[in-house]
């Protein structure tokens, strides 16, 4: 099944369940459960905007201490006018060097973590280059998340805590192909990200068979800043449809309060639910995730090299 033809068939397909129709379609069915995070310390990563934000927001206006972490540091200040406890950091998370000083503040500081929800997250119209020379959005979407939990986890600040990793719908269309994670020859932005979305629920898997506590989740089609820039036209034709942030959130808040049982390590989750991570027969054949960890090893690898180099 080729790329244009698979994706038209998921868009039709899966508009009523994606959108706001499937929310509320669903949330009839949901407890009215009132979250209570007091005493708990959350990190959450892309929380100056966006999805990152609202999950960061309602988690210290339930009672957590949140550590936000963004690029932009003007609109992380502004969280400290919202109720709650905020610490925020303004850091480059395509960076792995920032990545890296990051995680060795956060460890400095003996911190320990209840939640952490790697959110951050960028989808590019162009191949952009960091000056690590690693694709930026694979560098965001999956190295960043990779180096911060693994550094964070061998520190032991993640010992009793959970971890709720931010995938996308869109990765449904694809396998795990290693040489598609920066883009490949033929840069596609939509989809290198469903191809990097793919590895985040890999990765997933692979955490969970060391021991954490680990769920990955897709938040629906949301109108967030990052699809009008990103996916215009798509926005365009869907955006009376697209989903709330709070819709967005409400997985992630739900998983952290619940942390549900999860039987099938694969499982990806969607509206308070375990979902199959395959929805077309083609993407069940890609690469294994010990492959995957070994690729996100070498490039950190590599990108330091390069730094030291430089």
């Amino acid at each position: 099944m080729n790329d244009l033809f698979k994706g038209a068939v998921f868009f039709s397909y899966f508009l009523p369940s994606f959108s706001r129709i499937g929310f509320q379609s669903r949330r009839w069915m949901w407890d009215s459960r009132t979250y209570n995070f007091t005493g708990q310390r959350w990190l959450v990563t892309g929380a100056s905007d966006g999805i990152g934000r609202e999950i960061a927001r309602q988690a210290a206006a339930h009672g957590a201490e949140v550590h936000a972490v963004g690029r932009n540091a003007e609109k992380l200040n502004d969280l400290n006018a919202l109720p709650g406890a905020w610490t925020t950091y303004a850091t480059d998370l395509s960076l792995m060097s920032s990545v890296q000083e990051f995680a060795n503040q956060l460890t400095d500081q003996k911190l320990k973590f209840d939640v952490l929800v790697n959110n951050v997250g960028l989808m590019l119209n162009e191949k952009t280059v960091t000056d690590e020379q690693l694709e930026a959005s694979f560098a965001t979407n999956v190295l960043s998340h990779f180096v911060l939990t693994e550094q964070l986890r061998a520190a032991e600040v993640l010992e009793t805590g959970t971890i709720i990793n931010m995938s996308s719908g869109g990765m449904y269309n694809v396998p795990l192909t290693i040489d598609r994670l920066q883009g490949g020859t033929k840069y596609d932005g939509m989809l290198t990200y469903a191809y990097q979305k793919r590895a985040q629920v890999v990765l997933n898997q692979w955490w969970r068979q060391q021991g954490l506590a680990s769920y990955v989740m897709h938040p629906g089609w949301v109108n967030t800043a990052g699809v009008r820039t990103a996916m215009p036209d798509f926005h365009k034709v869907t955006g009376p449809l697209l989903r709330e942030l709070s819709a967005g959130a409400d997985t992630a808040l739900w998983l952290a309060a619940t942390r549900p049982q999860q039987g099938d390590e694969s499982k990806i989750w969607f509206d308070r639910a375990a979902r199959s991570p395959h929805i077309f027969a083609d993407t069940r054949v890609g690469a294994s995730t010990e492959t995957l960890v070994e690729y996100l090893k070498a490039q950190l690898t590599a990108a330091s090299n390069r730094l030291l180099a430089a």
